[in-house]
């Protein structure tokens, strides 16, 4: 058999696991001619390799993966009185260290081609395709953005060789800028669960560790990074407690959650360490859910009777829309999440039998979600044409160059310690961070500690690169 061709994933941070799924899901769906390769911005990382380690994403195993902090990573300085020097200080230079990490990643992989899932094709990411002109750029570009917001990134559409857009159960709504654009090939809709094998019902109960004799309800509210999602989820709560007391309560609460619901004492069963749940939503017969891309596309495609709750501040996303698009086709029901007397009247529909049978018969008339074998298959020619990237020599020097690393600058200050993250604190002198540069991610989230993370096997001239290229954003000590 042939060697496959190496195809880096690259997914920015977002507020959730939407753009890290997807990409997940295209990896699991590559025909064997590939080997895709997968490094994210997201603090979420951490789940996946621990799902995989864990034996619960198994499909996933031997795909290789590499962390990379994101413009707002918490292991990066942000406030006190040298922000505004930070922010313009030519030494302080995430978009240049995000360059250099994708190109070294290129050479140390052998990667034919790019596939960035995200809405901003950042400056470093647009640098680095300037500089890797033979191999292929892609862009998976999500539709339903909000109107009236993100030209600036569209316009940065010409750079890349194809621009992906997966389809959308609610595409019939989509009024925002990219609806009109002719510069994308479309595909079906993209979702885990169509490339991992899923739970019958008995199943999914066991896995989760759920009653397997009493109905179940899903709240899946989102991370509530960026506004308040708990509310319209007691509301829920309090209706089932009322109405509905036999029934039990299941609610996500991923790495990246900030929600708070069930650790203040109700009476929920908290999902904590599920991922992939796309694997196990046969466990359920009702959910009330936030309105993002992978939580419509999972929920609806598995036919689960669902209220969906759309997010009014998510950036591009234009949840309001989706979710409207969607009650109007009689595939959901929608309530915004200030609306308590809605939350109650939706809830309270959702526990009757015949409304919860007319949902599940519109669900059954959604598009397959086939986007993400169609997207893999986009790569096959793409990857088969591309030239060999150059080597990590032919990349030298790494990182910034001798100038800018003599020049004060007020750069994380850190020390570069042994390689294993959580191997106790390490000495380090006055005003520096321990930094690991490992292959190892602590479990779940990526913590508190700065990690340079390497992709599994890691060459020693790998290693060597990356020690250069952290000086873009560090500043290690002797």
């Amino acid at each position: 058999m042939s060697q496959r061709l190496p195809v880096l994933l690259v997914t920015s941070n977002g507020v959730g696991m939407g753009h890290l799924t997807r990409q997940l899901t295209v990896a699991l769906s590559a025909p064997d001619t590939l080997d895709p390769v997968l490094l994210s911005l997201s603090g979420a990382l951490p789940t996946v390799r621990t799902a995989v380690a864990a034996g619960r994403l198994p499909e996933l195993a031997g795909v290789r993966t590499e962390y990379c902090p994101s413009r707002k990573s918490g292991w990066l300085p942000k406030g006190g009185p040298s922000r505004r020097l930070r922010e313009l200080h030519p030494a302080y230079g995430w978009e240049p260290y995000f360059a250099d990490r994708l190109r070294a990643l290129v050479a140390e992989t052998g990667a034919r081609l790019v596939l960035f899932d995200g809405v901003v094709p950042y400056a470093g990411l647009r640098a680095a395709r300037e500089q890797l002109a033979g191999t292929p750029f892609v862009w998976m570009r999500r539709g339903m953005w909000r109107a009236g917001v993100g030209d600036e990134w569209l316009a940065h559409a010409g750079i890349f060789d194809l621009v992906v857009e997966p389809g959308d159960f609610a595409a019939a709504g989509d009024r925002g800028p990219t609806a009109a654009r002719d510069d994308a090939t479309r595909v079906a809709p993209i979702s885990i669960a169509d490339a991992i094998e899923r739970h019958d019902r008995a199943q999914a109960r066991a896995a989760l560790g759920l009653d397997p004799d009493r109905p179940a309800l899903l709240l899946t509210p989102g991370t509530g990074a960026l506004e308040d999602v708990a509310s319209p989820v007691r509301v829920a709560l309090d209706v089932l407690r009322r109405s509905a007391p036999e029934w039990q309560v299941a609610v996500t609460s991923p790495a990246l959650a900030r929600h708070g619901i069930g650790r203040d004492g109700e009476d929920v069963h908290l999902l904590t360490d599920t991922y992939p749940l796309a694997r196990s939503l046969a466990a359920f017969d009702g959910a009330v859910s936030a309105a993002g891309y992978n939580s419509v596309h999972e929920l609806l495609g598995a036919r689960i009777p669902t209220v969906l709750v759309p997010g009014q501040s998510l950036g591009t996303d234009d949840q309001p829309g989706r979710a409207a698009t969607l009650a109007a086709a009689g595939a959901c029901l929608s309530v915004d999440p200030g609306d308590a007397e809605g939350m109650r009247a939706a809830v309270t529909r959702l526990l009757d039998p015949a409304a919860a049978a007319e949902l599940r018969d519109a669900c059954a008339q959604l598009p397959a979600t086939t986007g993400g074998a169609e997207t893999a298959r986009l790569f096959v020619d793409l990857a088969a044409t591309a030239p060999v990237p150059a080597g990590l020599a032919a990349g030298a020097p790494w990182g910034p160059p001798a100038w800018r690393r003599a020049l004060p600058d007020p750069r994380t200050r850190v020390e570069v310690v042994g390689e294993r993250v959580g191997a106790g604190a390490s000495a380090t002198a006055r005003g520096r961070r321990p930094l690991r540069i490992t292959e190892d991610l602590p479990a779940h989230r990526v913590g508190d500690e700065p990690v340079e993370h390497l992709v599994e096997g890691a060459s020693a001239d790998y290693r060597r690169a990356r020690s250069d290229i952290l000086r873009w954003i560090y500043r290690p000590g002797r």
